[in-house]
């Protein structure tokens, strides 16, 4: 199990529609994407090979908008396409990453009390395998990719660089986990402002959506 899914099938399906438009303007639109809201209180995001892609009710209460949350299943939806999860794991000794995982769980959530132990089940599933391990360059592309399929599925390119605003400026507790494994939030908006420059009119074109 993954843990407890969020009862809720209104948001659920709200979820799906958003995050399968976007995908349709990916590289992979024939995947079998699916998108999953999870009832915990932890603000995170990830994704598995396949298509495979978690949002818990934490993160999503703290989006204004469905832009922004556009943005942020474009981030994961990226990871997939451009199979960084598949690469860190080829890359990685098996043992080695494993353990990996679990120093930056545990690092995450301390003794694993309260509402952090709903995170744990997570990876004792070995799901949240996929939301960790991953270099900053992957991380980076994957916003740079994120803002591309958000745009082209026609929403504001500034919803995701406006989530990693809000996870810059907080500093609260349910945050820690997402915090621990991306990029610091102002890592990433600089990187995506570069990226973005004056193009905001050409995002289709930007070579972060290159096929190779």
């Amino acid at each position: 199990s993954l843990g407890p899914l969020l009862d809720n099938q209104d948001v659920q399906d709200y979820v799906n529609r958003v995050g399968r438009w976007v995908t349709m303007h990916s590289e992979r639109p024939d995947l079998p994407w699916t998108f999953v809201v999870l009832d915990l209180e932890d603000a995170n995001a990830f994704a598995a090979p396949g298509g495979y892609i978690v949002i818990t009710k934490g993160l999503l209460l703290k989006l204004n908008s469905e832009a922004e949350l556009a943005g942020v299943l474009g981030h994961e939806a990226s990871h997939v396409v451009r199979k960084h999860h598949l690469s860190a794991i080829k890359k990685a000794d098996a043992i080695a990453f494993a353990k990996g995982l679990g120093d930056n769980i545990l690092d995450a959530t301390g003794k694993a009390s309260g509402k952090n132990r709903a995170v744990l089940e997570l990876v004792s599933a070995g799901v949240a395998l996929y939301g960790v391990g991953l270099d900053k360059d992957s991380e980076f592309e994957a916003d740079r990719m994120g803002v591309v399929l958000a745009t082209r599925a026609g929403y504001d390119p500034f919803g995701l660089p406006a989530v990693l605003q809000t996870i810059q400026g907080s500093k609260g507790d349910e945050l820690s986990f997402l915090l621990s494994t991306h990029p610091p939030a102002g890592d990433r908006l600089n990187s995506l402002d570069r990226a973005m420059g004056s193009n905001f009119d050409r995002y289709d074109t930007l070579p972060a959506v290159e096929k190779r």
